[in-house]
């Protein structure tokens, strides 16, 4: 339970939330783009995208919860708990996303 310990743990998990990060932000901004296409096929082209990226996410989402699991051993329950906290915040947004591709 040492800092040094958490902090060689949760690099892999900092490196996962970061790129998930990223995926929310170009999401959030791929959007709000398709929202002003006009073209049908320019729009078809712009959900393709976004799908790949909610896919490209629940990836990554399944990658982070792992990481939480296997430290699970390590780390006190506060902190999985929070991981766990964090992971249902993931897991939420991706889905309003979802619920905005299905509109």
């Amino acid at each position: 339970m040492t800092s040094s310990n958490n902090g060689a743990v949760s690099e892999e998990l900092d490196e996962i939330d970061g790129q998930i990060a990223d995926i929310f932000r170009a999401l959030s901004n791929g959007f709000q783009k398709f929202e002003k296409i006009k073209d049908a096929n320019r729009q078809s082209r712009q959900l393709e995208e976004l799908t790949g990226k909610m896919r490209e996410c629940k990836r990554l989402i399944k990658e982070y919860d792992r990481e939480v699991k296997e430290l699970e051993y390590t780390v006190d329950a506060g902190t999985v708990k929070t991981l766990n906290e964090k992971k249902q915040s993931m897991v939420k947004e991706l889905n309003s996303y979802v619920a905005l591709k299905k509109q």
